[in-house]
């Protein structure tokens, strides 16, 4: 069984750009973080059911708020990923989005272009907050301390 302490964090990249997807990517994968990238909503949904992460990057228009705030929160909604911090990127800040942005979960909000080490920067700030690396760091819970189970 892989000790979880030694597990590098898994980030969820929500982007639609194919080549801004796979930049971020390769950005994270320098930092030591492993990727699972989706184009679409659909597909960040389908990889939350049956995955847990440890952060979620959404990129996101500036006349999309709502929408990305909406469907961040439905990423979190799966148990495995409900307090999940999120870092939102945008080609742009305005202060009313600090409302609905962080009822997602947002914790910090990224506007492009940027430098790659604000990246990894305000990553590894976001995997190290308390309540999140006390889960990464703490053993096992005790129905996955066997890789066997009695059927009787």
């Amino acid at each position: 069984m892989e000790n979880q302490a030694a597990k590098r964090p898994m980030v969820l990249v929500v982007e639609p750009d194919a080549l801004m997807l796979t930049a971020m990517a390769a950005v994270l994968h320098s930092a030591g973080f492993r990727s699972f990238l989706a184009k679409t909503h659909d597909v960040a949904v389908a990889a939350c059911k049956t995955t847990s992460f440890d952060l979620i990057v959404a990129s996101f228009e500036e006349n999309q708020v709502l929408h990305v705030a909406q469907n961040v929160a439905q990423l979190r909604s799966y148990q495995q990923n409900a307090d999940l911090p999120v870092i939102f990127v945008s080609s742009r800040l305005d202060v009313s989005w600090i409302e609905p942005l962080n009822k997602a979960g947002g914790v910090h909000c990224l506007t492009r272009p940027f430098e790659p080490e604000k990246l990894i920067e305000l990553a590894e700030q976001a995997c190290m907050f308390p309540h999140l690396a006390i889960a990464r760091l703490a053993p096992p819970k005790a129905h996955f301390a066997h890789d066997w189970v009695r059927l009787t």
